[in-house]
């Protein structure tokens, strides 16, 4: 096996990430919460349209120009920037970002308004090994990242 998997705690960011694939991907439901429909293409296409259509060159920290970003939308929009942002912590690396800081920064957006304010105990333990180390930029280039998941979905 790769080294990637030698990281104490992988295994639950690859149990994470199979369950995105299955729930997201293959059924367009929650993540956080199972058998509400958030990865629709309804709710997608709101996402996109308000989070990568128009980029925030203005000031404040990525998470302040995301709550102007998202100002205004129904709560699913909401739910699914939170779960965007759970998959793309997923990636981060530890050293990058603690897992309660990830957990916390998710459950953050989660209540500005979305129907659910806590991640499922089952996919929190995903966030703190993370898989890779995005560099010091991480947190610069963190709208282009989590805009990456947006389109790829």
């Amino acid at each position: 096996m790769g080294a990637r998997r030698t990281v104490e705690g992988v295994e639950s960011v690859y149990e994470a990430a199979q369950k995105w694939v299955a729930c997201a991907l293959r059924a367009d439901d929650s993540l956080f919460t199972p058998g509400q429909p958030i990865w629709t293409m309804q709710w997608l296409e709101e996402l996109r349209e308000r989070f990568v259509d128009r980029p925030d060159e203005g000031e404040g920290t990525f998470y302040q120009k995301l709550r102007r970003h998202l100002a205004g939308s129904p709560p699913e929009v909401y739910q699914l920037m939170g779960e965007v942002l759970y998959v793309h912590f997923l990636i981060v690396w530890r050293g990058g970002m603690s897992g309660e800081n990830k957990k916390n920064r998710i459950e953050e957006i989660l209540g500005w308004r979305a129907p659910v304010s806590t991640i499922p105990n089952d996919l929190v333990a995903g966030l703190t090994p993370g898989i890779a180390n995005l560099g010091a930029g991480v947190a610069r280039w963190r709208p282009y990242y989590v805009a990456s998941v947006i389109e790829f979905v």
